[in-house]
């Protein structure tokens, strides 16, 4: 639970509020400042998104199963716009793997929780990706 808390914290912190109904006039600055950082990362960079985003995904679907953690994370509208979100982003990442003709997969690195390939601290995790090379 701590793992999907802390992804919730973070969303939540870069989120409207959760009675907020999204609208394209919010919605398409962020994915096109995602859009941006998407384009900078190196192959191995996207290659850890798509793992983190995949991760993100099924936490969020857990998320939006279970009531409890449901009204934790904002409300299961909340939920659902981050759902929403989540499933915009993995469509902008998977057309920047393609034009760079990558193929994603899982793979069994680990991915640290709430930080997204460009924002990854940790020297294990970012050595095992080869996000610095």
């Amino acid at each position: 639970m701590s793992h999907l808390r802390k992804i919730m914290q973070n969303l939540a912190a870069a989120q409207p509020a959760a009675s907020a109904t999204p609208s394209t006039a919010t919605a398409l600055p962020q994915v096109e400042a995602y859009r941006q950082h998407l384009r900078q990362c190196s192959p191995a960079m996207l290659l850890y998104e798509w793992a983190w985003l995949q991760q993100h995904l099924e936490d969020l679907q857990l998320c939006q199963t279970n009531g409890a953690m449901a009204q934790a994370a904002g409300g299961s509208q909340h939920v659902n716009q981050l759902l929403l979100q989540a499933e915009g982003c993995l469509q902008v990442l998977e057309a920047e793997c393609r034009a760079r003709d990558l193929q994603p997969q899982r793979l069994a690195h680990s991915v640290a929780s709430g930080e997204h390939a460009w924002e990854v601290s940790n020297g294990a995790i970012r050595q095992a990706w080869g996000l610095d090379g």
